[in-house]
């Protein structure tokens, strides 16, 4: 006789040497044994995982006179017979090369015809979800009401694909997929009759690679076992340069690379894999099991090796590595790679791929630490942000200043201003002319009738002397910003391009430029000023209200006052009206 595939040779022959699906196995025993078996039913769930060899069993079980405990025998003539390929009284369809309304109508055409063998004559239609629309049609009425000897079993990978009509006719069981230490157990039986033996590490994987799958672990493992040397024994060495898959310790010493910040050292070390003929996508596939054990391993502690059914060495790296490692960075890592490896399959440059995925989780926390100090860095008295800007930055600056200026040539001119310098050890005085002022002062007119006299002290209708609102608004901001930054770094990027004031005391008034505007979008929002506001409460233990707004752009339509404000572009500064006290 040829040779079988073990995972053939293995198929299970009764209910009980089924792996991984003890509920479904108790129910349908249980119909068998009570007498209820009924007319359609229908197994879906992942490749692998038994749907056929259930509906194998059923058809055979049904059929037995001689069932022991609502398993068949295999031992009278009717199981003998339904065992041989060819027999009338089950039979096997596949939907997507009998897909047709043609092959459908065949099979009503039959099914009044009585069993030859058994009790029952069964349907078994393997990925029934391929079958046309009119295949389906023609099949609903056969389906919902088919003779008392006739009983389908429809076996699917995607049930969502098939019409409701027939689902609702169907007993639905789901097949769940088969946890990694069953398919463990499994192997190291038939591994133990064909007289192979590998170790714990080779057995861990090849289920790994099955992905839950009892037949694809066990079609690797007919491919592995002819690696066995002449006692019968099957390296770990010789298994991963057959798959391609890197040994636990290469990925630990490149995801400690990583962690380094070595950029360098994990291309290297990636170039070298690759040169020794492991696949970079499975590499990826090793780097993310291998951080999600360190992750497992940090969340439930001593339970995480029943979790992770790893060996006592590898439980000690992901222990060691878990100190090292936040669970914040632990998420951004898994999910960054998760997000870069579903690009694999769209591209060609898989490689390429890997390295720069590799790259961003290697330098993204650099990068973000290095935020802070790009963007805010405040002067020695606190009192107005050095904003150490970007090189876009900057050019809006330089665009705006050019704007103010080109401004002030446009409008005539006794409404230039004319800036005083600040200086702590006096009072801080600008003057601005009067639109249209009449009277001026004979005694400081020169003799022929100039002001010999700044133009601080001429008469003037506005005033504007320096204020603490701006020096006090800016540490209650700086406090914000800061605590804001604590848990959302870009919430508080944004934050900062806007210009606070503090109206009064229980008050912050955050203004943003038109340039900002985008900025400005993006924080005013309730739900965001509402969380500003509680983490002031939280910081200073008292409430202070926020206000955002965007500045006006329409410069013309100003009143004196903010066309003063925008041109000096000082808050420092505080106006009051002439006369008033300085």
């Amino acid at each position: 006789m040829s040779y079988l595939a073990l995972y053939r040779k293995y198929r299970p022959q009764t209910f009980d040497e089924v792996v991984g699906q003890d509920s479904i196995t108790k129910i349908l025993r249980n119909q068998i044994k009570f007498n209820r078996v009924g007319h359609a039913y229908l197994f879906s769930g992942i490749r692998g995982t038994g749907k056929t060899s259930l509906a194998k069993i059923f058809a055979k079980a049904i059929n037995c006179p001689n069932g022991i405990d609502g398993n068949p025998c295999n031992r009278c003539d009717v199981c003998l017979k339904i065992d041989r390929p060819g027999v009338m009284d089950i039979i096997e369809i596949d939907g997507a090369s009998n897909r047709g309304v043609d092959e459908i109508r065949e099979i009503r055409e039959r099914i009044k015809y009585p069993p030859t063998v058994g009790k029952y004559k069964v349907y078994i239609i393997d990925e029934v979800h391929m079958l046309t629309k009119e295949a389906f049609n023609a099949l609903l009425k056969t389906l919902e009401e088919p003779p008392e000897h006739a009983v389908f079993i429809l076996a699917t990978t995607e049930p969502n694909k098939c019409p409701v009509t027939i689902l609702s006719r169907c007993q639905r069981y789901e097949i769940r997929p088969i946890p990694k230490a069953l398919i463990i157990e499994q192997m190291k039986k038939i591994c133990q009759d064909i007289q192979v033996t590998m170790s714990d590490e080779s057995f861990d994987f090849i289920a790994s690679r099955g992905e839950n799958s009892m037949r694809d672990s066990l079609s690797l493992l007919d491919q592995i076992i002819d690696l066995k040397d002449e006692a019968g024994h099957v390296t770990v060495e010789d298994l991963l340069a057959f798959t391609g898959m890197a040994e636990k310790q290469a990925i630990g010493d490149l995801v400690k690379l990583i962690l380094a910040h070595d950029s360098a050292g994990v291309l290297s070390n990636l170039r070298n894999l690759v040169d020794n003929g492991k696949d970079s996508i499975l590499l990826m596939d090793q780097i993310i099991e291998f951080l999600r054990g360190v992750l497992i391993t940090k969340t439930a502690k001593d339970t995480a090796k029943e979790i992770l059914l790893c060996s006592p060495d590898d439980f000690i790296i992901y222990q060691q590595l878990g100190k090292e490692l936040t669970f914040d960075r632990l998420y951004r890592m898994i999910s960054l790679l998760i997000e870069e490896k579903n690009k694999l399959k769209y591209s060609n440059l898989q490689a390429i791929i890997v390295e720069m995925a590799l790259l961003k989780i290697c330098l993204g926390d650099q990068q973000t630490a290095l935020i802070p100090a790009v963007e805010t860095v405040f002067q020695n008295n606190e009192k107005k942000p050095l904003l150490q800007s970007r090189p876009h930055d900057r050019l809006e600056k330089t665009c705006r200043k050019s704007e103010i200026q080109a401004e002030s040539l446009k409008r005539p001119a006794e409404y230039e201003i004319v800036k005083s310098e600040i200086s702590k050890s006096a009072a801080d005085v600008i003057s601005v002319p009067a639109e249209k002022s009449e009277t001026t002062n004979s005694a400081d007119e020169g003799p022929e009738g100039e002001s010999d006299k700044a133009p601080v002290h001429a008469k003037s209708d506005i005033k504007i002397k320096s204020g603490s609102s701006r020096q006090d608004g800016m540490l209650f901001f700086k406090m914000l910003c800061e605590e804001i930054g604590k848990t959302n770094s870009g919430q508080a990027m944004f934050l900062k391009r806007g210009e606070p004031t503090l109206e009064d005391e229980t008050h912050l008034l955050i203004v943003y430029s038109p340039e900002n505007r985008n900025f400005y979008q993006f924080v005013n929002k309730p739900e965001l000023i509402k969380g500003f506001e509680m983490a002031l409460l939280q910081k200073l233990g008292k409430e202070i209200s926020i206000t955002i707004k965007l500045e006006d752009e329409n410069f013309n339509e100003l009143d004196l006052v903010e066309k003063t404000l925008r041109i000096v572009n000082d808050q420092a500064v505080k106006i009051i009206n002439a006369g008033d006290e300085l």
